[in-house]
């Protein structure tokens, strides 16, 4: 199945980390795949642009700890204007993370950001709008490993706590957080027979056995905070071995 294959490999990848980018910290990504957005103003055809600016300096975006305390995570994504002289003018919120706190850091973090200027044809510097996402989860980071082998039960209780409140129906499409859509992709990719194995009714057999195992990772996770969220997911060897694969590392 194609988009479990993708969303195992995108959300391992990036819980293992895949390097330095401007504005990422240890326990923040941004992901440099979004596209550059050339709208109305202030570059209304993108290919005006043939030099597309590059990041120089920056502060990194930190993960604040009031919000790692409430459990809120998820991806800001940020539309700013970068002027002809490579300094960001303005930024805003294009998708929200649903957290005030994190948008905020998000926000402030790219208003620091300094670029060479974006160059037309002639050569000459132009102002464009550019689009960005800081990701915020504690599942993800550039840590040995990957972030998910770090991951704990308290944060891990924490942000799904946090998620219900911002999403009280599964049943919606964005119903299941990033993490769960991650692992369950992982389940139905890695079954007996591959993701297509039984057809719809088993994919439908995978996706309520997945929901019983996270009822349970949720719950004892909750009874032990302390422990690591992977020592209490029901496929946890395999889990480790594709954040090794994903971190660089060997054994």
């Amino acid at each position: 199945m194609k988009p479990a294959l993708h969303l195992v490999l995108a959300a391992v990848m990036a819980s293992a980390g895949t390097g330095a980018a401007f504005g990422q910290s240890a326990d923040t990504q941004v992901n440099p795949s979004l596209p550059i957005a050339a709208g109305s103003a202030p570059v209304s055809d993108p290919a005006l642009v043939k030099v597309k600016p590059k990041f120089l300096s920056g502060d990194r975006a930190e993960f604040p700890a009031e919000a790692k305390a409430l459990g809120h995570h998820g991806t800001a994504v940020i539309e700013f204007v970068i002027d002809a002289t490579g300094a960001v003018t303005s930024a805003t919120i294009r998708t929200s993370t649903g957290s005030s706190i994190l948008d905020e850091a998000a926000l402030t973090t790219a208003k620091t950001a300094r670029f060479t200027p974006a160059r037309d044809g002639g050569g000459n510097p132009i102002p464009l709008k550019f689009v960005t996402g800081y990701e915020f989860y504690q599942s993800k980071s550039n840590m040995p490993g990957g972030g998910l082998v770090h991951y704990t039960c308290d944060a891990f209780t924490r942000e799904m706590d946090w998620w219900d409140t911002q999403h009280p129906d599964r049943t919606q499409k964005d119903g299941r957080d990033q993490l769960e859509t991650m692992l369950l992709g992982f389940r139905l990719m890695f079954q007996s027979g591959g993701a297509f194995a039984g057809g719809v009714d088993g994919v439908r057999k995978k996706s309520t056995e997945h929901d019983a195992a996270w009822s349970v990772v949720r719950k004892d996770c909750r009874a032990n905070p302390a422990d690591l969220f992977v020592d209490h997911f029901d496929m946890k060897d395999m889990l480790i071995r594709l954040s090794k694969v994903a971190s660089g590392q060997r054994n």
